[in-house]
């Protein structure tokens, strides 16, 4: 189901003809035809901010070199979204680090949520993704080609993708050893099974072999369901095996995982 976030973004899409992937790069030209000014400006206690006031909106990112290329193109669709949905809630929107979100979020839908989801459906719209996602096996490699193509972060088209593939897939984000959040697609929420949010990764997973700081291949490779599901032992069973593709960023001393569930879970009743 679309979120009305995301019916907004394709509109705004469609307003703007774009119909090339090249088309969607022009951000600051996007953003002055949309009404609104862009600028890069140094800025305390915030990533990015709208002000609107006489004449034109203004949309102002922080110069901050600690803020990546991918985070303030993300940022910009993130105060593009404000403007086309929430241009009537105040002269000046504020957002922080922890506003502008390219994750899940589970606390409900405020403005700022919605934001984020107008920069996802924005940035990785489904007129160029839906496609590719459904018609190829989850994999880094698509969703690498992706994220070069529209120039958008890995983790974005990570937790985009599971918007539209048919396979039950989740994307894990971890954090120094640690299970920090994961998206589901809708295949895979309907198992039973979910990531041990805020526990460390599974000691046999690629995972944590990239926490040790050890070289693994970037392929599959089958884990046992276990590593990744200990909370959930009534839906699977010890001897289950799902496949893991995880990927080291090391920046953000962050690991990235796609899992897979290949095979349906819970049929040996072996505990």
């Amino acid at each position: 189901r679309m979120s009305s976030a995301e019916t907004i973004a394709n509109l705004v899409l469609d307003r703007l003809d774009i119909s090339r992937v090249d088309d969607l790069l022009l951000l600051k030209e996007i953003v002055y035809a949309r009404g609104a000014i862009l600028r890069e400006h140094p800025l305390e206690g915030a990533e990015a901010c709208l002000l609107v006031g006489p004449g034109r909106p203004i949309i102002t990112v922080s110069s901050s070199p600690l803020i990546s290329h991918h985070r303030r193109r993300f940022s910009i669709a993130h105060e593009l979204g404000h403007l086309e949905m929430h241009r009537g809630t105040g002269l000046l929107i504020n957002c922080t680090k922890g506003d502008i979100q390219d994750m899940p979020n589970d606390t409900g839908v405020d403005t700022e949520q919605e934001a984020n989801q107008f920069a996802s459906a924005f940035l990785l719209p489904a007129r160029f993704v839906e496609k590719p996602f459904v018609e190829n096996e989850p994999s880094f490699d698509i969703i690498s080609e992706w994220a070069m193509r529209l120039d958008t972060s890995l983790t974005a088209t990570s937790f985009r993708s599971t918007r539209f593939t048919p396979e039950p897939v989740a994307v894990v984000y971890s954090v120094r050893g640690i299970i920090q959040y994961f998206q589901p697609s809708e295949g895979f929420a309907e198992l039973g099974v979910f990531p041990d949010v805020k526990k460390p990764v599974g000691s046999n997973t690629d995972a944590r072999r990239l926490f040790q700081g050890m070289d693994i291949k970037g392929e599959w490779r089958e884990v046992r369901a276990l590593e990744w599901f200990r909370d959930n032992k009534d839906a699977f069973d010890k001897t289950d095996m799902i496949r893991e593709w995880s990927v080291n960023m090391p920046s953000y001393e962050a690991v990235l995982s796609l899992l897979w569930v290949h095979k349906p879970l819970g049929e040996n009743d072996d505990w």
